[in-house]
């Protein structure tokens, strides 16, 4: 691309597609600020995903066994983008609770938003029991 003001060649590079060499070469203090916000947005995705809820996923999983019909299947869809999104995962005694001692679990030990998915949980063991 030519500057029409000074008539020179100038090229545009977006963040992904500069070399891991260029890169390297370049110093912080070097940066534009297109490629600082990159960087800081790429580490803060890096942050984020880097922390597992396994106990969310392994309460996930146990449902997805039990799961009969399409709602069970898209309570199940929902649950997981709400695990995605969260920002804390619930305890192992809270798990243990919710998939041994189903009848005794009191749902103000959980956050609010996974009240329905505990519920429905409930409500699968409560079917599979009667069939």
């Amino acid at each position: 691309m030519v500057d029409n003001k000074t008539k020179k060649h100038v090229t545009k590079h977006s963040p992904s597609k500069i070399s891991k060499a260029a890169k390297s070469n370049t110093s912080k203090a070097g940066m534009d600020n297109a490629e600082k916000v990159a960087e800081v947005t790429l580490s803060k995705i890096k942050s984020k995903t880097g922390k597992r809820k396994s106990n969310l996923l392994k309460l996930c999983t146990e449902m997805n066994k039990i799961a009969i019909d399409a709602v069970d299947k898209e309570v199940i869809k929902r649950f997981r983008i709400l695990i995605d999104a969260a920002e804390e995962d619930i305890t192992k005694s809270g798990l243990h609770t919710v998939l041994k001692n189903w009848k005794d679990v009191e749902l103000s030990h959980f956050h609010e938003s996974f009240h329905p998915y505990i519920k429905h949980y409930i409500f699968m063991m409560k079917r599979k029991l009667s069939r």
